[in-house]
């Protein structure tokens, strides 16, 4: 096989020509526009300063110096019940050289000056990246398989309508009063490699994360709440109706709402459920009766103590795999391998001492899994052998 890096060619720089030439136009630009704008331009900046100081130095040595430079992070001995936000990233750690080398991996600029790495992965096989589907099970136990499901109507609940957009997102659509599907309990789920978005009969939209399920009622009418049920991880944008509040039930928490925008993140393998609030605010109430109110930009984390904390929130990091993309933020190998595992369906096992690098960067959901493993062993901290649907890690 090449041992070298493989180049990545993101879009980005096109999105972001079209975003400018727009706003030059005097085109009104919505908010997520806007947010995205202005994290290419970040990117552009980056890459150009970047590409500046890698210009300025001979590759093989300066890699020679930063393979020394780089030492484990230690692990924090905080307290449990302190939550203090550390984005250690990795180019903040070591030379101006490094960092030059690391963003320009992240954002996609191909980086091959001839040398082979050092550390080696294995590939017996490649894998893609997970796909739009989900299981929906409706009341009476059938159960409907989504990516096999033609677009348009293909089930009827008590005189709600349900159907799959020519996009693939299940829909539901209901015309007056449907007390009766108020009382059908239905269940979308997600096994590993796959996610779905939903359009709730309130209009409500939810995207699905991998490995994740959402239990709703057919119907919201004659209900004194729109109250639902989340294992997982799952980006809601509800509708508002102050005299209806939306209501998110997990294992530890109960989040209310009346209208806004968040994420909540509750995978029992993690056992602590966080909540990111990008718009609106949310009341979220512990299995011990505390309540916390939280505000855009705050993120809340409950686990089985008895109190809320609550931190600053890393958005980016928050509506990464929502918006397409993983974002490691200062994580440990383990950690970055529990994001992949889920969303390409594979087994993990370590081969000697777990890594105690700490990994930053951003690279798209939608590359296969070889293009991931290569930007993450480019530090020769750690290196991959994928066999079948089990990946090894290896110092």
């Amino acid at each position: 096989m090449d041992n070298k890096l493989t180049p990545f060619n993101p879009d980005w720089d096109k999105i972001l020509e079209k975003l400018e030439k727009n706003q030059d136009a005097g085109l009104e630009l919505s908010p997520e526009e806007k947010n995205l704008l202005k994290e290419l331009q970040g990117i552009r900046a980056d890459a150009a300063e970047a590409l500046k100081i890698y210009q300025a130095f001979d590759t093989n040595s300066k890699w020679a110096e930063f393979r020394e430079q780089v030492k484990p992070e230690t692990p924090s001995k905080s307290p449990v019940h302190e939550v203090r936000r550390q984005p250690i990233s990795l180019w903040l750690k070591v030379s101006a050289v490094a960092a030059a080398i690391f963003v320009i991996i992240a954002i996609g600029l191909v980086f091959q000056k001839g040398s082979q790495q050092q550390s080696v992965n294995i590939f017996r096989n490649d894998i893609p990246a997970g796909k739009n589907s989900a299981t929906l099970t409706l009341d009476n136990g059938k159960k409907v398989l989504l990516s096999e499901a033609g677009s348009g109507k293909f089930a009827d609940e008590a005189g709600v309508v349900i159907s799959k957009s020519a996009d693939g997102k299940l829909i539901y659509s209901e015309n007056g009063q449907h007390a009766d599907a108020a009382g059908k309990m239905h269940l979308l789920s997600t096994v590993n490699g796959e996610s779905y978005r939903l359009q709730l009969p309130d209009h409500s939209e939810v995207w699905l994360n991998a490995s994740s399920s959402i239990r709703f009622p057919a119907s919201f009418a004659g209900l004194k709440d729109r109250s639902v049920e989340l294992k997982g991880e799952a980006y809601f944008e509800i509708a508002k109706d102050r005299k209806h509040p939306f209501i998110v039930k997990t294992d530890q928490q109960e989040v209310q709402v009346l209208g806004t925008h968040f994420n909540i993140n509750s995978y029992q393998d993690k056992q602590q459920t966080s909540t990111t609030l990008l718009e609106g605010s949310l009341r979220i109430t512990n299995r011990h009766k505390k309540e916390q109110l939280i505000k855009p930009g705050e993120t809340s984390l409950v686990n089985n103590g008895t109190e809320i904390l609550i931190s600053p929130a890393d958005l980016k990091s928050a509506m990464a795999w929502k918006n397409g993309y993983f974002r490691f933020n200062g994580e440990q190998i383990d950690e970055v391998m529990l994001k992949l595992s889920r969303w390409y369906a594979i087994d993990i096992a370590y081969q000697g001492t777990i890594s105690k690098e700490k990994f930053s960067g951003k690279i798209s959901r939608y590359k296969n899994i070889s293009e991931v493993l290569n930007m993450l062993s480019y530090s020769n901290a750690v290196r991959f052998k994928v066999e079948g649907r089990r990946v090894t890690v290896m110092q």
